[in-house]
This record gives structure tokens, C-alpha cells and sequence, in this order.
């Protein structure tokens, strides 16, 4: 045990720390330990976030297809009650884009009947103008899609097993069109004469079910276990969608440590669509490194590993690396694509060490160019659930 003698005064990067995090008291009141851990004197905000605090994430919008970015989200991360169970948690969030696009919404999660029940919901809006990639041409065509969109689903525990399952349910409202002053060439009017039917105000609802395998350590920022996402989701007429169409989606997930300090990851995902989808839920390639729908499809694959090495309780280290393949069976405004390869690497700190929770910046080069993203959680918290 050393005689580290401890500083009671408020240090330079806890002020920091302290006008990045939201304040749930009067300036006047504000107690500067809170934000740091007494058991290794590092920042922390698992003491704030149990105290009912939010992180408010900066979301710095690197996405080529918007122009780029800026938006904020607020992260409410509760410890559940108990071991093992997902983290109570809500994110409130809104953001604007270099091309003037705009989104917000709601999204929460949590545990009901001791942990035996998951769920997720949330609701946002958006007013945006993104590209498409038709017939596998480098040049893009943007249009605008302004959009109502609602999900829930929940998911029950099968006996004492590791597996869950439970219904879905996804709504979405949309309204198309591309730019009064877009100058359509050949190429464009064959996109438009493709989508024209899209081009009013539709509702699209699906119900669906989904399947779950989960033994992650962690389910923020997981380390060692599996996890395992089956869905399939059903729009229909019969439950008021203008149009027919089904979306599948499998997602495989696995984490093992070696050693000391190091662990290794692998994701694999296979989306598919069947039916008259909208050319906007068409699947895609999805992987750090590449443009949002830059290689889309009738059906995608996409894999990534991920190296970490911990170099400190608090500092770790993450290498990455992924390949992707759009397939095309009849789609009629998109062309297969093959041997897409990304790579990137990324730095991670322990924000909340009582949750296990990470946050960090990763930096990643795909075919076309380098984007850079701000992580909270595992960069696959998007695909595992």
C-alpha cells in the first residue's frame, strides 16, 4: 500500500469532465468527487449515472452521405438490479447535417419481472436528404425522406436457458421525393422512374418475432460470451402497410480473452429482404470504414474482427478489420458488389468502471475514404441487443 497523498481541490480535467456531463444539481452544490473513483482516483461517472445523471455524447457526424455533422445525445445508464441483466437505459437524442438534414427521437431499454423480460422502444423523427448508389455507379443521387418512425419489442427468457425470444413491432411513415432543382440525367430519371410510386406520403408496418442467445460478460462493452440476434419482420396489408414485404436478419457475435490483457471479437451479419421493399430498407453492407447504403442489395453480408488489448484498468486499445458482399438476385436499382475490405484502429477509456462501460473515438479506411466515429459502448451495440 503507498502513501499517495490525495488532492481534495477539483483537478483541471475533472472541470472538464464536469462541463462535458449533465448536472443534476445547482452550480453552488456541486460535489467534484462524484466524478471521480475512489478506488484509483481516475474520472468515473458510474456514482453520477446511479445518481440518476446523464453523459451527454457529442455526436460528431463523420457520414459522408449527410456532408458530415453535429448532434448530441443524452445517455441515462442505471446498474441493474441484478447481475447480469441489462442496464436500465435511455438516450435522448437530436442532431443536424452538413446538407441540412435533420433527425431526433427516443430510444429505451430495460428489464421487467426480475430480469425474466427484456424490452426496447423508442419513437423519432427525421427530415433527411441521403444518397443512393443505383447500378453500382460511383456517383450518387440524392433525395429526401421525411420520416415518422416507431419500434418496440420484448423478449422473454426460454426456462433457465441463455435464449429469449418475443414479438416486434416497427412502424414507419415516410414522404419522398428528390430536389425541385435536381438536374436528373439519365441516369437519375431511371432511378425515378424506378421509385416514382414511392414518391407520396406511405405507411409501413411490420410485425415480427425475434430470437436471442446471450452469455456476454458485459452487455456494454462485452469482452468474453456470445451473442446471437435472429429477426424477421413481416409488413403487410392486413395490419395496414402499403406495401408487402419481409426483412430478415441474422447477427452472430463472439468474444473470447486470452492472456492477460487481451481478447478477440467476431461479428458476422447476413440481412436479406424479400418481396416489395422500399428501395430504403434494402439491405446494405455495414461495416466501420464505409458509407451508410454505399453497397446495397436484395440481400448483404457483412464480417469484422476486432483485436483489444487493456493496457491499464482504465486505457485500452482496440485493431479492427472487415470485408462485406452485397448479393442481387432481381433487384432492378442495385448491382452486386464484392470484396469490400475495411480496416481501422481505436482507443477505448473505461467511463463507468462499476458498469463496465466504455467509451472511446475509433478511426477506420474503407474503399473510398477514412471516417472516424465516437463510440459509447461496443461499436456492435447497434447489431447485438
Amino acid at each position: 500500500m503507498t502513501g499517495r497523498r490525495r488532492s481534495f481541490l477539483p483537478k483541471p480535467h475533472v472541470l472538464a469532465l464536469t462541463a462535458l456531463l449533465g448536472l443534476a444539481s445547482p452550480v453552488a452544490a456541486l460535489d467534484f468527487s462524484i466524478f471521480v473513483d475512489p478506488e484509483d482516483n481516475y474520472i468515473d461517472a458510474s456514482a453520477f449515472l446511479a445518481r440518476g445523471g446523464f453523459i451527454p455524447v457529442p455526436v460528431i457526424i463523420t457520414e459522408p452521405a449527410v456532408d458530415g455533422g453535429f448532434g448530441i445525445i443524452g445517455q441515462f445508464v442505471r446498474t441493474p438490479e441484478h447481475p447480469g441483466d441489462q442496464p436500465p437505459r435511455t438516450m435522448i437524442g437530436i442532431a443536424r447535417t452538413g446538407n441540412g438534414s435533420t433527425a431526433g427521437g427516443i430510444l429505451r431499454g430495460g428489464n421487467m419481472r426480475e430480469g425474466q423480460v427484456r424490452y426496447k422502444y423508442g419513437f423519432g423523427a427525421a427530415d433527411m436528404t441521403v444518397p443512393i448508389f443505383p447500378f453500382g455507379l460511383e456517383q450518387s443521387i440524392d433525395y429526401n425522406n421525411k420520416n415518422l418512425a416507431a419500434f418496440a419489442n420484448a423478449r422473454m427468457r426460454l426456462g433457465e436457458s441463455d435464449f429469449w425470444a418475443g414479438p416486434r413491432f416497427v412502424y414507419r411513415k415516410t414522404d419522398l421525393s428528390f430536389g425541385e432543382d435536381a438536374e436528373l440525367g439519365p441516369v437519375a430519371s431511371r432511378v425515378r422512374d424506378e421509385i416514382n410510386s414511392l414518391f407520396d406520403s406511405k405507411q409501413y408496418i411490420a410485425l415480427g418475432v425475434s430470437l436471442h442467445y446471450d452469455t456476454r460478460n458485459n452487455p456494454l462493452s462485452p469482452t468474453d460470451g456470445i451473442n446471437g440476434v435472429l429477426r424477421w419482420d413481416v409488413y403487410d396489408d392486413a395490419f395496414g402497410s402499403d406495401a408487402d414485404f419481409k426483412l430478415g436478419q441474422a447477427v452472430l457475435a463472439s468474444f473470447t480473452e486470452f492472456g492477460d490483457d487481451w481478447s478477440i471479437g467476431l461479428m458476422s451479419k447476413y440481412k436479406w429482404a424479400t418481396g416489395d421493399n422500399p428501395f430504403f430498407t434494402s439491405p446494405s453492407v455495414d461495416l466501420r470504414g464505409l458509407q451508410s447504403g454505399r453497397y446495397s442489395g436484395d440481400s448483404a453480408y457483412s464480417t469484422e474482427f476486432e483485436l483489444r488489448k487493456q493496457f491499464s484498468t482504465r486505457w485500452g486499445g482496440v485493431l479492427f478489420g472487415g470485408y462485406g458482399e452485397s448479393f442481387v438476385d432481381d433487384s432492378r436499382l442495385y448491382d452486386a458488389e464484392g470484396d469490400i475490405w475495411t480496416y481501422g484502429a481505436g482507443v477505448r477509456y473505461r467511463i463507468a468502471r462499476k458498469m463496465g462501460l466504455d467509451m472511446g473515438l475509433d478511426l477506420a479506411k474503407g474503399p473510398e475514404e477514412h471516417i472516424f466515429y465516437i463510440q459509447f459502448g461496443h461499436a456492435w451495440g447497434r447489431e447485438m441487443d
